[in-house]
Formats: C-alpha cells, sequence, structure tokens
C-alpha cells in the first residue's frame, strides 16, 4: 500500500504472521505517529489544497468534453482501459507509485468534470444536494470522532458500557440522560435547512452576490445556534461557541489523520465504520464532500466570459469564482459540524477525558480492557509499552512470558517502574497464578502497588518476607516445608548448600570443600533433626559434640557453613518454629511454605534490603528459589504457575542458580530477573551470559552505556540494508567553506550510482539515542505468538509509568502493613556479659617451672 510518511514505517512487524483476530481487538490504544505540526499540515492540505487540484483539471476537461462531444467517449475508453491497466499491474506485483499518481489524477480530474455536468443539469436542486451532502459527512465524522474520544486511556471500562449508546448514528439507536446533547445531533438537518433558508434570504436582502453565500450560511449556523440553545435550554446545557470551534477543528484533524499508516497490529483503536479504517477512504470521502459542496455552489456563480461581455473584468471574476469555490467546501462543512455535531463532541470529552479518581491511571484502564476483552487471544497477552516508530502498542503473549524475561539498563532507568511494576501488576490483576517479587534493594512504591492490586482483586492474599527490625514479616522456614517429607536427608542437605551457595563446583579443590560441606551438613541433620538455622547453629559450633559423630578435621573444613548458618540463625523471619509464637497460633497457620504457592495462586514480596544484609539477604533470596524449584519437582505440571520478579538479580548469581534457569520453566517457574550491565552477569566464578541468552524469550534493555552492553546489543539487533549514493563530478580545489562543493545536484549529467550494503540494524550511536531518551527501551522476542510478531528482531520502545508520580509519592510514603498472621522483626537483645572461663589444670608459667626443674 502506498504510504504518505514511508520513513516512519519501518517498525519491523511481522504483519502477516498476525491473526486474523488482530482488528477485533480490545485494547483500544489510540495511535498517534504524526507529530501535531505533521497532523496540522495534512488536515489543512485536504481541507484547502485537494479542491484547488481537482477544480483546474476538472473545469478544463469539462470545457475540452463540452466543444468535442467525441471526448466523452474517449474519456470512457481511457478509464476502462486504466482500470485494466492498474488492475493487471497489482496483480503481478508491478505497481508503481508513478502509476497510481497518474491514474489518480485522470479519475479525479475525469470524475470532477462529470459532478460538474451534472450539477449543471441540476441546477435547481444542487443546493439540497449540498445539505444532504455536508450534513450526511458530519454525521459520519461526528460518529468516528465519538468513538475516538470514548476509547480514550482515561475511560475506565465500566464508563465505556455505559457511554456506548449515547454514540451517534444517523438513525436514533437510544440514547441516556449523560448525554442530551444527542438532541441536538438528531435535529441536525432541521438545523442545516433552517440556517440555509436564513442565508439565501439574507444574501438576497442584501443584494450581496452568491459568492457570499458561504459566509452567510455560516454566520446563520451561528443564528440558528443561539436560537436552538435558547429554545431546548431546560434539557439540553448551552454549547459553548468557543469550545464547539476547537471540538470541530479536532474532529477534523482527528478524521484526517488518525492511524494514517494503517497499522495491522493488534490492540489499536480503530473506527466503529469498517470502510472508513483505511485513511485514503476518509480522505476520498473528504475530496468527494468538498468538492460536492464546492462544484454544487460553483455552478450558481456568474461565468468570467459572460461577466467579460458585460463589461466586466474576466481575470478578476476568474480569481473570485475560484477562491469562492475552494473556500466554500471547508466554510460549510466546518459550519454544519460545528452547529449540530460539536455539543456532542464537547460533552464526550468533558466526561471522558479525566480519569474517575486520583489513583487509576491509564495503565489501569488499559489492563482493565484486555482482562474484560471479548477476545479471548487479547485475554493472553500483557501490555509493555508502544512501538516508537509507528506508535501501536506492543503485546507480549502468555507464551512468550513464560520463557523467563531479562531487563537490563543503567541504575537510575527506571527499570523497576517502567518495565517490572507493569508487568507484576497486570499478572496479579488476572488472579490466575502465582507472583513472587524479590526485592533486594527495597523499593516500597512497588511493595505497595503490589499489594493493592492484590487487594483489589479479592480473590488473592498477599504475603512478605522481610529482614528488616520494627517491621512486620511472615514466617519462612525452609526446613519445615511440607514438600521436604518427600525428600531425604541429603537431599535437603543439598537444598540448603545450593541456597546457601556452598556448592563450590567439581574442580579439584572447590570439589573438596563442598563435599566437606555436605558432609558435616549430613551428618548434624541426621543426628540431631534440627528445625532452623538457630537450631543448626548451635549444633555446627560443638567442636566436642560433633567429634561424637563424625571426623573432626571435617568440622575444621566446614567453618564457612557454620559462619553463614550463624548469621542466618539470627533472621527472625526464616527461623520460625512452632513453639515460637504457641500464644499466637494465626502466625504458624500463615507461614509460607511452597506447595501451597503452586495449589493457591497468590502475592508474596521478599522485601530483602541488601543494604542492611549483604550476606543475609541475597542467601535468603537463593534459599526461596531454591525451596520453590525442589518443590516443583513434586507438583504436578498443571497447576497453578508461579512468576519470580528479581530485582538486583546479579547479587543471588552462583552456579546453582544456572540449574534454574535452565528446567524451572518446564517445572511451572518463570523468572524475569533485572540488572543493572552484562558485565554483572559474571560473579564468583559464575557466567551467566550464555544461560540467560539462551534460556529468556523476552529480553529488554534501558539506557546500555557500558561497551560490552552495546556490543552485544549491536550484534543482536539484526542486519538492515542501507542505499549509498555516488556521483561524478568535476573537481575544483576552490576555497572557502560556506558551501559543500560535494552534492547530488552537481553529478555530471545528473546521474547519481545507487548501491546497497548491509549493516547492523543499531549501531553503537544509535543505541545509545534510544538509551538517551527517557521512558524507552530495546525490546526482543525470540519468537512469535498471538500477537507478539516481530520475527525475532529487536523493537524501538516506549514505556509508560502503571501510576501517576503523585501517586508513586504517597505509596513509598504509605506506613508499612501489619496483618494477624505476621509478626514483628524485634532488635536482637543484649546479651549479659559474661565473664572469661578459668582455665584448667596448669598455666604455662607452672610448666615452664616444671620442666626446669625436671631438667635438673
Amino acid at each position: 500500500m502506498f504510504k504518505l510518511f514511508p520513513e516512519t514505517t519501518d517498525d519491523l512487524l511481522d504483519a502477516d504472521a498476525l491473526p486474523s483476530s488482530a482488528k477485533n481487538t480490545s485494547l483500544n490504544y489510540r495511535t498517534r505517529p504524526l507529530s501535531p505540526e505533521q497532523e496540522t499540515r495534512l488536515t489543512l492540505l485536504i481541507l484547502f489544497g485537494s479542491l484547488p487540484l481537482m477544480l483546474i483539471p476538472s473545469v478544463v476537461v469539462h470545457l475540452v468534453a463540452s466543444t468535442l462531444p467525441w471526448f466523452n467517449r474517449m474519456l470512457l475508453a481511457a478509464a476502462i482501459l486504466l482500470a485494466a491497466w492498474i488492475g493487471l499491474r497489482k496483480l503481478t506485483g508491478a505497481l508503481l507509485r508513478r502509476d497510481v499518481l497518474i491514474v489518480g489524477v485522470f479519475y479525479l480530474s475525469s470524475t470532477g468534470s462529470v459532478v460538474w455536468k451534472l450539477f449543471e443539469w441540476g441546477n435547481d436542486e444542487s443546493f439540497r444536494v449540498i445539505l444532504i451532502v455536508a450534513w450526511l459527512a458530519s454525521c459520519v465524522i461526528a460518529k468516528q470522532v465519538a468513538a475516538w474520544i470514548l476509547a480514550g486511556p482515561t475511560v475506565d471500562f465500566e464508563r465505556t458500557k455505559r457511554w456506548r449508546v449515547n454514540l451517534p448514528h444517523l438513525i436514533p439507536e437510544g440514547w441516556s440522560l449523560d448525554c442530551p446533547e444527542l438532541l441536538t445531533f438528531y435535529a441536525g438537518a432541521f438545523l442545516l435547512g433552517t440556517a440555509w433558508c436564513l442565508s439565501m434570504l439574507g444574501t438576497s436582502y442584501f443584494e450581496l452576490g452568491m459568492v457570499a453565500w458561504p459566509f452567510a450560511f455560516a454566520l446563520c449556523t451561528l443564528i440558528v445556534s443561539i436560537t436552538w440553545n435558547t429554545i431546548v435550554c431546560v434539557f439540553v446545557p448551552w454549547a459553548n461557541p468557543e469550545r464547539c470551534w476547537s471540538a470541530t477543528w479536532r474532529a477534523l484533524v482527528v478524521f484526517t489523520t488518525y492511524d494514517v499508516h494503517h497499522t495491522p497490529a493488534a490492540g489499536v483503536f480503530r473506527f466503529p465504520t469498517r470502510c472508513l479504517r483505511n485513511p485514503w477512504h476518509r480522505w476520498a470521502l473528504l475530496i468527494v464532500t468538498l468538492v460536492v459542496i464546492g462544484f454544487g455552489f460553483g455552478v450558481h456563480l456568474p461565468t468570467p466570459l459572460s461577466v467579460w461581455m458585460s463589461g466586466g473584468s474576466f481575470s478578476a471574476q476568474l480569481i473570485l469564482n475560484v477562491l469562492a469555490i475552494c473556500l466554500a467546501g471547508p466554510v460549510i462543512l466546518f459550519s454544519s459540524i460545528w452547529l449540530f455535531a460539536a455539543p456532542l463532541l464537547v460533552r464526550f470529552d468533558a466526561e471522558l477525558s479525566h480519569h474517575k479518581d486520583d489513583e487509576t491511571s491509564d495503565w489501569d484502564n488499559y489492563a482493565e480492557r484486555i482482562l474484560n476483552s471479548d477476545d479471548e487471544l487479547e485475554r493472553d497477552h500483557l501490555l509493555m509499552g508502544a512501538s516508537e516508530t509507528s506508535d501501536y502498542p506492543i503485546l507480549v503473549h502468555r507464551d512468550i512470558q513464560d520463557q523467563h524475561g531479562h531487563i537490563l539498563g543503567d541504575s537510575g532507568a527506571s527499570k523497576t517502574a517502567l518495565a517490572m511494576a507493569p508487568q507484576a501488576t497486570q499478572l496479579i490483576a488476572r488472579a490466575d497464578s502465582t507472583v513472587v517479587i524479590i526485592d533486594l534493594k527495597g523499593d516500597k512504591a512497588l511493595f505497595e502497588s503490589c499489594r493493592r492490586e492484590a487487594e483489589r482483586t479479592r480473590r488473592l492474599k498477599f504475603r512478605w518476607i522481610s529482614n528488616e527490625v520494627g517491621k512486620t514479616s511472615f514466617g519462612f522456614n525452609p526446613f519445615l516445608q511440607s514438600h521436604n517429607a518427600q525428600l531425604s536427608t541429603e537431599q535437603l542437605s543439598q537444598e540448603l548448600l545450593q541456597g546457601l551457595s556452598l556448592d563450590y563446583g567439581i574442580e579439584y579443590g572447590a570439589g573438596y570443600f563442598t563435599a566437606m560441606n555436605e558432609i558435616v551438613m549430613n551428618n548434624v541433620l541426621k543426628e540431631t533433626g534440627s528445625r532452623s538455622f538457630a537450631e543448626l547453629s548451635e549444633h555446627l559450633a560443638n567442636r566436642e559434640w560433633y567429634s561424637s559423630i563424625g571426623y573432626e578435621e571435617d568440622w575444621k573444613q566446614a567453618r564457612h557453613l557454620a559462619a553463614l548458618v550463624k548469621r542466618l540463625g539470627s533472621s527472625q523471619a526464616v527461623n520460625v518454629v512452632p513453639e515460637m509464637f504457641s500464644e499466637r497460633p494465626e502466625i504458624n497457620q500463615n507461614v509460607i511454605d511452597m506447595r501451597n504457592l503452586y495449589e493457591e495462586p497468590q502475592v508474596v514480596y521478599l522485601w530483602l534490603r541488601s543494604a542492611l544484609e549483604p550476606t543475609n539477604a541475597p542467601a535468603i533470596a537463593r534459599l526461596f528459589l531454591w525451596a520453590m524449584f525442589t518443590a516443583a519437582s513434586h507438583q504436578p505440571q498443571d497447576q497453578n504457575r508461579v512468576y519470580f520478579f528479581i530485582d538486583e538479580m546479579q547479587q543471588i548469581i552462583s552456579d546453582g542458580i544456572k540449574l534454574i534457569f535452565e528446567q524451572f520453566r518446564d517445572l511451572g517457574g518463570t523468572i524475569i530477573g533485572a540488572h543493572q550491565t552484562a558485565g554483572q552477569l559474571k560473579r564468583q566464578g559464575t557466567d551467566l551470559g550464555d544461560t540467560i541468552d539462551s534460556c529468556t524469550a523476552m529480553k529488554q534493555v534501558f539506557r546500555a552505556s557500558d561497551l560490552h552492553s552495546l556490543e552485544r546489543l549491536e550484534s543482536l539487533s539484526g542486519i538492515k540494508r542501507n542505499v549509498a549514493a555516488t556521483w561524478y563530478q568535476e573537481h575544483e580545489r576552490g576555497t572557502g567553506d560556506l558551501t559543500n562543493r560535494y552534492e547530488e545536484m552537481l553529478a555530471q549529467d545528473g546521474m547519481v550510482r545507487v548501491s546497497e550494503q548491509d549493516q547492523a540494524r543499531y549501531d553503537k550511536e544509535e543505541l545509545m539515542a534510544i538509551s538517551s531518551r527517557r521512558h524507552s527501551s530495546l525490546v526482543r522476542f525470540t519468537f512469535g505468538s498471538g500477537y507478539t510478531q516481530f520475527a525475532g528482531k529487536s523493537i524501538p520502545m516506549k514505556s509508560s509509568y502503571h501510576i501517576p508520580y503523585e501517586e508513586y509519592l504517597r505509596r513509598r510514603a504509605a506506613p508499612w502493613p501489619t496483618h494477624p498472621g505476621a509478626f514483628l522483626i524485634e532488635a536482637p537483645k543484649p546479651e549479659d556479659a559474661k565473664q572469661p572461663k578459668r582455665r584448667k589444670g596448669k598455666s604455662f608459667r607452672d610448666k615452664f617451672k616444671e620442666r626446669v626443674v625436671n631438667a635438673t
């Protein structure tokens, strides 16, 4: 299809792979690929440029056809031959823009000539035709624009259903008391007829001449509007003329420029009248309306030849006629919309252009539309953002979402606010899966957003784990998980060691210390059946006791294990045992059990601020992950899916995390991890780079500035072909630097050599430009599914915050929640000072004296 702005349409959307239902979605995202300046220019071009282009060739063709009778038959034959030629070229794929342009000019001029001839034959009926066409066009434009306003991001699902009945139609289909202006709209034909009668009387009474009729009609619409509003003021509120003026202009701009690229992407709002979704069809409707009004009015103007024969100026009358005809169409159409359709549009805008409360955002309404969509396939998608190039929504299908995700971006790039929070809240709103957020930096706004979203569903319970003194927390004990009953002592030991990152690998030396940790852990668990890290720490600290069940040398080599266990033994949230809160049974009833997370959809938030416990916080996160991973292997595959969002993922990197990324997806778990740079995937001797690349299907990059990340993005962005132009010209040294002496216009014989060359789709400079724009990122899906069809290429995307900034500040300052099943993390009580124990046996001095005596 011919594009008006081809330079803005390289959006990489694989339109051929989209399902046929992509045009029937309910998201109704209002695309806006053009800037306001481009929209204004295009609207003015259609309104004031199309009529002059048709007038001159139409009049010329009309005069020739009137002079030469056989010319009409030639026009008909040419029209048939050109139609056949265009059809053949289109079928063979050889259709060029030049062909379309030539045929378009021919048909426009021929059609204009026919229209002019028809109006000459039906001179007496031309004004009635003008009024009917203006009324029909105004009704059609009002219906499309009213539906466009109703699809605004500020309109929630309930208001959309309530206001849909107020959409205007040619034949009334009902209305509600929310929009009394529909009475004015349905009286439009009567109002236009009254304005026309007054304008004709005024033009005749004041002897203004037919040239002034369009402007007289515009003035009479004002008089009719005031009179009408005075009569029906009891039923219909007074229409503000200034606001109606703005609404009329916006209606013309929206109707002319909306979805100018006619994108096939899913989730885009499309006009309710199917034939008007193509911009060329809308432009054709506007041009036909303007031509009918202009030509129908033009046949009543005095001809320049008759004026010249009566002694007047031929050129002056010709110029006056052309200006009057070219202005008549826009003036009559604008006045018609302003008279009876603009008050309705003003009402729609006043009632639907704001949110119903301060907490609701555009993102909430978009997510709600997807959840309540009539399209079953659309309900399986999440909204990520919008394309930067063509401004259509980018939806991610659940099959892709379930394959793990990777979010990369510098510190302060809003990864949490623009990527993790919108995805997490949409998954929570579905209420059909478990969402776990592992927050290793402590984002109170994200915590509060997840809590409120879970509360809004009225189905999901929200629990949290905290390592911060003074905050409440639910209990999580890795030793007392219900699935542990299906594990042997060795299996439980390996789970705990992986969570503590004490598996150093199988290399020489590292494997030895791994074995020591495992031997000591197995021996203690078999002998004592420890139920918490606190209990385990007491046994690991007693060397004499361990000597009775194992080798003392093993105990010495496992000091790292003892140190980590001792630190975790001081964390109250992971050491809850039944007798600790015997007086509060609800705490033990609400402890977090991994099997329950697979059986019942819910939300769990791990508030683990690494700034407070840089060792314990990542260890608790890894223990939680490994407990979930182990529990998943004992659950049915078709049970509730669990989504993990891990902020600051680099802190939990260990060799054991590779196995989780590689196998967790098949067991019912999905990980979406975020961190700063690609280099952070190399940590503590472990490189997760290749594992992340191969195991994640969704990759999003915000503000990448380090060299390693830029090189990876450039190599993964794909290849595109660029056209390079070279030419030959005479060489002269010349002087000065104000002009460029090497330009295409200086090519010899006007010929330029064009060649194509392959290069990375996004080089380092372009990647840095994308990174520098706030809200922008580069997203890539490794395969296509549902409405996510981009052929594996990277797409520049702009994201939106899921809540306004003011609401973000309020949520950051919200008090920490309490719950009957949560307990308060208390500060450790200082122990009483202990006196140092006296050594048993002889002192070093006594032994020395004894040696001296024995020697002598």
